[in-house]
């Protein structure tokens, strides 16, 4: 598996990634706790998320579309000097600063993501052969986990002991960064005349794009494959989603803990995550994706229940581990079907209309999970999640037999 950090165009793409994840990372973990230590309002964090998450309902789908119309390599480039530019504001904000501008900031962050997610998604499959896309989607996730180990303890360190104003620094540097590693990658040249012929052959612009858009939308409903992991990925994103506004809640008022131990359990997931790719990539030829997104779904739900109803750092520590395990198996599962059941020249709009689905019921699990907390409590609320997240690797058992061949 780690013999495709070789290929030249594959390691810069995996390495631009990394950086920039870490940098995600260092601020992701600051900035809940920055908002919930000056409001300490679960509210005022689910508020951050939605704001997050709002942009990409909107663009998600329409995103795909220009994705699949340009240059792949360049949006990612210019997306990520964008969000340097955009995180760049929030320099303004310590020092009693107008707190709105996070949301702002946030807001921001998400419409360029609307485009950088897919493309890189669509990225991929270009830049190597077929029978490696799993052990290169594993090395992404890997690099994810990576980017986790370092900017999540990094994060919980700076904003402990130098502020946020370092935080941003640290995350603007990494954007910048990774567009320089990934300018200079040779993608294979793209039917892109093609396009641009249908287009004036549509009339305009326009037309074309909704087109193409509704070409897109047609293939998430003819593909069942492609349509269960939509309904899949929507369940496990909304009850993922609802811990989101809540877990630095619990950490702080159930654990009594502070920034440095959310942090740390953040590190512990990532770590087990890295040992997750490196298992989902050494066996890749005898997992199925029913067993990578099914079972692992199944066992994460138990250890979060567990972890929510038995509050103890060691025990939250070495369940963090067990989650942080099968949410890598379970992604590389999804990630694959994906990608091996849609051409090419589709991939930016399914891609889009995933991340857009994703994106709505991220939103309404962090509204439903931070607003419905300050009523019934932050442990019931994860205990909902957690029977969410049950739920969504059951339907995988059930909708994919294990008598039946491996779709995709």
């Amino acid at each position: 598996m780690l013999a495709l950090l070789r290929r030249r165009d594959f390691g810069l793409l995996w390495l631009g990634g990394f950086v920039s994840i870490a940098g995600d990372w260092v601020l992701r973990v600051a900035l809940p706790f920055f908002v919930y230590e000056r409001t300490g309002s679960t509210v005022a964090t689910a508020g951050m998320i939605a704001a997050e998450l709002a942009p990409g309902i909107v663009l998600g789908a329409a995103a795909g579309v220009f994705v699949d119309r340009w240059d792949r390599k360049r949006v990612l480039v210019l997306g990520n000097l964008l969000e340097a530019a955009a995180v760049a504001l929030l320099l303004l904000v310590p020092g009693g600063g107008w707190l709105g501008l996070v949301y702002v900031v946030a807001v921001a962050q998400s419409a360029v993501s609307a485009f950088t997610a897919p493309a890189e998604s669509a990225l991929l499959p270009a830049l190597v052969p077929d029978q490696d896309l799993l052990p290169a989607n594993a090395l992404n996730a890997l690099n994810n986990r990576l980017g986790r180990l370092l900017g999540v303890p990094l994060g919980g360190a700076l904003l402990g002991f130098l502020g946020l104003r370092s935080v941003v620094v640290i995350d603007c540097a990494t954007f910048i960064a990774a567009a320089s590693l990934i300018a200079p990658i040779r993608a294979p040249s793209r039917a892109v005349a093609a396009v641009e012929d249908a287009a004036k052959a549509a009339g305009s612009v326009w037309s074309a794009f909704w087109r193409e858009w509704i070409e897109g939308m047609a293939i998430v409903r003819r593909e069942r494959t492609i349509a269960v992991i939509f309904f899949i990925l929507g369940l496990m994103t909304f009850g993922g989603t609802m811990i989101d506004p809540l877990y630095v809640a619990w950490v702080r008022d159930v654990l009594n803990r502070g920034p440095q131990m959310y942090s740390w359990l953040l590190t512990a997931h990532a770590a087990s995550g890295i040992v997750g790719t490196l298992l989902v990539g050494r066996f890749a030829a005898r997992l199925s994706p029913r067993a990578l997104m099914g079972w692992t779904g199944v066992l994460a739900g138990a250890a979060n229940a567990l972890k929510w109803n038995l509050p103890s750092v060691p025990l939250a520590l070495t369940l963090s581990v067990t989650v942080g395990v099968t949410s890598v198996a379970s992604a590389v599962g999804a990630e694959t079907l994906a990608q091996r059941g849609v051409r090419g020249e589709y991939r930016g709009r399914v891609f889009g209309a995933l991340n857009a689905s994703g994106s709505l019921l991220s939103l309404l699990g962090a509204a439903v999970g931070g607003g419905l907390a300050s009523v019934v409590g932050i442990v019931p609320m994860l205990n909902v999640s957690t029977a969410l997240i049950v739920l969504a690797g059951l339907v995988v058992l059930h909708a994919f037999r294990a008598d039946s061949p491996a779709p995709g």
